[in-house]
C-alpha cells in the first residue's frame, strides 16, 4: 500500500499543494484584515496639522461703504460670509472656501439695529438679530444651503436661546416658560413642553444639550461650543428645573426620556456626554456626581472637596471622564483642575487664576482672563503642561489641534499674530494678518475666515 503521504492517483500531491497555499493565502487575508483593523482603531484620528505662514486665497469686497458689522461661519467647504447695511438689513453670501468663488448671496427679509451673528447648518445658515433688553423681540431666520432663499422666521426674545439639531431646533422661550421643537426645513412647530415648576411657581430652566464625542472633537467656538453641535447623532437635552428636577428630552419629538428630582439647582453647572450626566452639587458642599442617562438612577460620586470651594467650570473631557475647575476657600490663585474618568482616582492639578476649560480629547486648555488673557495647555495626566501660560486665546480646530491668537478677539481692525499647535507638539509660529476685524472670524482645520475694512478675507494656514 502506498505511505499515508504518498501521492494518490491522479496528480492529488498537487491538489494538495494548492490546498495548502490556499489556506495559507487565507490566512494572510485574515492577519491582514486583523492588521488594517488595529491601525483603523489605533490610528491617530486628528493628526497633527501641517501648519504654515498663512497664505491670503481670496479677498471677497462687500462694496464702497464699510459695513457697520461682519459675521462669518464655516462648515466643510462652505463659508458664510454676512455683513449689515445703511438700511439694518444683512447681506450673506455663501462661497466656497477653497476658491471663495461665490455660491450665492442673499438680503435678509427683516432688518435690525444690532444682528447678533450668523450659524452654520447642516444645510443652511441661522441668521439672528441682537437685542437691547432680555423681553425686546428679535427676529431668527433660516437660509436654505442651496439657495440662500429665506425658508422661515420667527421672533424670539433677547434672554432666549436655540438649540440645533440635524433637522431640529429647539427653542427655550423664557418669555413662554416653555420648550418649542421646530423643523429646520420648514420652521413648523412639531412639539411644546412646558418648562418644570416649583412649589412656588417659579419656570425658570437651564437647558444643556447632550454632548457627542465626534461635535467635541470637531471645531469649537472661543468657549469650546462645537461648531457642529448636531454631529455623531446628537438629539436629546437635559433640562434643569427651579424645582431642582432634572430631565432628558428627545430634540426631534419633545419625548421626556427620562426624568428624577432633586438632582441640581439652576446654578450647579451641569454638563452631558453620551449616557452621562455630571453635575457639581452644592447644596452638600461641592461634589461631583455622575448619573446614567439610560435610567437617571442613583448617582454615582466622582470627587467630594473640602468645605468652602466652589465649582468655577465643568466639562466633559473624554469619554466617561469630567473636568471641574475648582476653586478653593483660599482663593482664585489656588484654582485647580480635578479630573476624573469613572472607575478611577481622581487627578488634581494646579490652574492659577484660570476661569474657563476647553476640551481636546483628553488634553484640556486653562483660560485666564487676570491679569491679562493667557492660556495653558494640559496633558491629560495634567502633568507637565504641553503650553503653559501663552498670552492670547486659543481655539480648538480639532481634537489634535489648536488655532492661537496673540490677543482677545476685537470688533475693530488691527494685526492678530496666529500659532498653531499640535497636542503632542510645539507652537508654529505663522505671522501676522494685517488690519482683520478678529471678533468675525470663523475657521476650520486649514482655513480662516475673517472681515476686514470694506472685505472678507479667506487665509490658508494648513495642508
Amino acid at each position: 500500500p502506498p505511505a499515508p503521504d504518498a501521492a494518490p492517483p491522479g496528480g492529488g500531491r498537487g491538489r494538495g499543494r494548492r490546498g495548502r497555499w490556499i489556506a495559507l493565502g487565507a490566512g494572510v487575508v485574515v492577519v491582514g484584515v486583523v492588521a488594517a483593523t488595529l491601525l483603523w482603531v489605533f490610528r491617530d484620528r486628528h493628526p497633527a496639522l501641517d501648519f504654515h505662514a498663512p497664505e491670503l486665497v481670496v479677498a471677497v469686497g462687500v462694496g464702497d461703504e464699510r459695513p457697520g458689522e461682519m459675521f462669518t461661519a464655516t462648515l466643510a467647504d462652505r463659508a458664510y460670509l454676512a455683513w449689515s447695511g445703511p438700511d439694518d438689513h444683512l447681506t450673506v453670501r455663501a462661497v466656497d472656501t477653497a476658491t471663495g468663488k461665490k455660491i450665492w448671496e442673499t438680503r435678509t427679509g427683516s432688518a435690525a439695529d444690532r444682528w447678533a451673528g450668523i450659524r452654520a447648518l447642516p444645510d443652511g445658515v441661522a441668521v439672528v438679530a441682537d437685542a437691547s433688553g432680555s423681553a425686546t423681540p428679535r427676529p431668527l431666520l433660516v437660509l436654505d444651503g442651496g439657495n440662500g432663499g429665506q425658508r422661515w422666521t420667527i421672533d424670539i426674545r433677547g434672554d432666549d436661546e436655540v438649540f440645533l439639531g440635524a433637522d431640529r431646533l429647539v427653542w427655550l422661550d423664557r418669555t413662554g416658560n416653555r420648550l418649542v421643537g421646530l423643523r429646520l426645513d420648514d420652521g413648523r412647530q412639531r412639539w411644546v413642553r412646558d418648562n418644570p415648576r416649583s412649589e412656588y411657581g417659579d419656570s425658570r430652566t437651564v437647558v444643556v444639550p447632550v454632548g457627542t464625542g465626534e461635535a467635541l472633537d470637531g471645531a469649537g467656538y472661543p468657549d469650546g461650543t462645537p461648531r457642529a453641535p448636531w454631529a455623531g447623532k446628537a438629539d436629546r437635552l437635559v433640562q434643569v428645573g427651579a424645582d431642582r428636577s432634572v430631565r432628558v428630552l428627545a430634540m426631534g419629538s419633545g419625548e421626556i426620556l427620562r426624568s428624577r428630582g432633586n438632582v441640581a439647582d439652576l446654578d450647579d453647572p451641569v454638563v452631558a456626554r453620551d449616557d452621562r450626566l455630571y453635575v457639581a452639587e452644592t447644596d452638600r458642599g461641592l461634589r461631583l456626581v455622575s448619573y446614567d442617562l439610560g435610567s437617571l438612577g442613583v448617582p454615582d460620586v466622582l470627587y467630594a472637596s473640602e468645605p468652602g470651594s466652589r465649582a468655577k467650570d465643568l466639562v466633559t473631557c473624554g469619554e466617561h471622564r469630567a473636568c471641574l475647575l475648582e476653586v478653593p476657600e483660599s482663593g482664585a490663585d489656588a484654582t485647580r483642575v480635578v479630573a476624573v474618568t469613572e472607575g478611577e482616582d481622581s487627578r488634581q492639578w494646579s490652574a492659577p487664576q484660570a476661569e474657563r476649560l476647553v476640551p481636546l480629547g483628553e488634553h484640556l486648555l486653562a483660560e485666564r482672563d487676570t491679569p491679562r488673557d493667557a492660556v495653558t495647555l494640559f496633558g491629560p495626566d495634567g502633568a507637565a503642561p504641553v503650553l503653559r501660560d501663552r498670552d492670547g486665546v486659543a481655539v480648538r480646530l480639532d481634537a489634535g489641534n489648536l488655532l492661537l491668537f496673540n490677543e482677545a478677539p476685537s470688533g475693530y481692525e488691527d494685526d492678530r499674530s496666529l500659532a498653531g499647535l499640535a497636542v503632542a507638539g510645539k507652537p508654529f509660529e505663522m505671522g501676522l494678518v494685517k488690519q482683520i476685524r478678529s471678533e468675525s472670524c470663523s475657521w476650520n482645520t486649514d482655513t480662516l475666515v475673517c472681515g476686514a475694512d470694506r472685505e472678507f478675507r479667506l487665509y490658508r494656514f494648513a495642508g
